[in-house]
C-alpha cells in the first residue's frame, strides 16, 4: 500500500519554462494530506523557493531540496549532504571557465552567484526569489555548499561539450546531470534525490513498495530507480523514461486515479 508520494517540480509538476504548479494538483494534494498520505516535493530548487510555492502546505509536507542535499520537515533541516570543500572549489573554478555558463553554488543559508548577465541575476534574485549572495572566489564562501550548478546559455548547443568535459575530469567522484530549464547540476557519487528519499523512508519506516515517485530529468533518475511505483512524465528524455516503471501525462491525473482506488 502506498504511504508516501514524492514528486519533482520543474518539468513534472511545473510545466517547462514556467514558475507555476499545475493548478489541478492542489485539489489532489489536499486529498492526499487529508487521508494521511505523506507528500515530499523533490527538486533542485532552494528550500525557501520551494516553500513559497507550497505556501499553506509547508507545515503538512516535506521538502527534498537542492537535488537531495537538504531535507526539511516542519521548518527544520533534518538532513544535509555537504560537498567536499576542495572538490567543490575545483569544480566551481572549472564551471566558471566556460563563457556560456552562469554559476550558482547552493549553500544551507543562501545560494551564491557570479552573474555574467543581468538576466541571470534577475532570474535568481527576482523571479525565483532565492536568498542570494554574490561571490568572486568560491573558496571564500562561508557556508556549507551542497550543490554546484551552471545555467548554460544556448543549452542544446553547448550542454554536451560542457557535460562531457566535467564528467571526464570528475567522473570518479561525481556526475553532472541535466536538471531542466537550461541547468546542469553536479551530483556526488551515491548522492542525489535517491539518497535523500532513502533517508526519509528509513526515518518514516516505509519500504520502497510503499512509495510513489514522479520525475522527468536526469537528476530524478536515482529517485525513479529506487522504487517500483515510479513515473516519468511523457515529455521526459528516453534515458529517464527507461529508468521509470511507468510513464504518465501528468502527476495530477495519476493521483486522481490513485485516490479513487
Amino acid at each position: 500500500m502506498i504511504k508516501l508520494i514524492a514528486s519533482d517540480l520543474d518539468g513534472t509538476l511545473i510545466p517547462e519554462g514556467t514558475q507555476t504548479i499545475d493548478p489541478d494538483f492542489w485539489g489532489e494534494l489536499e486529498k492526499l494530506l487529508e487521508q494521511g498520505y505523506l507528500f515530499y516535493a523533490a527538486s533542485g530548487r532552494q528550500y525557501a523557493n520551494m516553500r513559497r510555492l507550497f505556501d499553506g502546505y509547508a507545515d503538512r509536507m516535506g521538502f527534498i531540496s537542492e537535488n537531495g542535499a537538504i531535507v526539511t520537515e516542519k521548518e527544520q533541516v533534518i538532513f544535509v549532504d555537504e560537498l567536499p570543500r576542495k572538490l567543490m572549489v575545483s569544480v566551481a573554478e572549472d564551471m566558471i571557465r566556460f563563457p556560456e555558463t552562469e554559476i550558482c553554488l547552493s549553500g544551507v543559508r543562501a545560494c551564491y552567484i557570479r552573474p555574467r548577465t543581468d538576466w541571470f541575476a534577475d532570474q535568481i534574485e527576482n523571479v525565483l526569489k532565492n536568498a542570494t549572495e554574490r561571490f568572486e572566489d568560491p573558496a571564500s564562501i562561508d557556508d556549507q555548499i551542497v550543490k554546484a550548478s551552471v545555467y548554460i546559455h544556448d543549452f542544446d548547443k553547448n550542454v554536451s561539450f560542457i557535460q562531457s568535459f566535467l564528467r571526464e575530469k570528475y567522473g570518479a567522484q561525481a556526475d553532472f546531470v541535466t536538471a531542466g530549464n537550461g541547468w546542469l547540476d553536479m551530483i556526488m557519487e551515491g548522492s542525489g534525490k535517491g539518497k535523500a528519499l532513502e533517508f526519509v523512508m528509513e526515518r518514516q519506516g516505509i519500504s520502497p513498495e510503499e512509495v510513489m515517485v514522479f520525475g522527468d530529468n536526469q537528476n530524478d533518475i536515482s529517485m525513479l530507480k529506487l522504487v517500483s511505483n515510479s513515473y516519468a512524465v511523457e515529455s521526459a528524455k528516453p534515458e529517464v523514461r527507461a529508468c521509470a516503471s511507468h510513464t504518465c501525462e501528468s502527476v495530477s491525473k495519476i493521483l486522481r486515479e490513485f485516490l479513487k482506488m
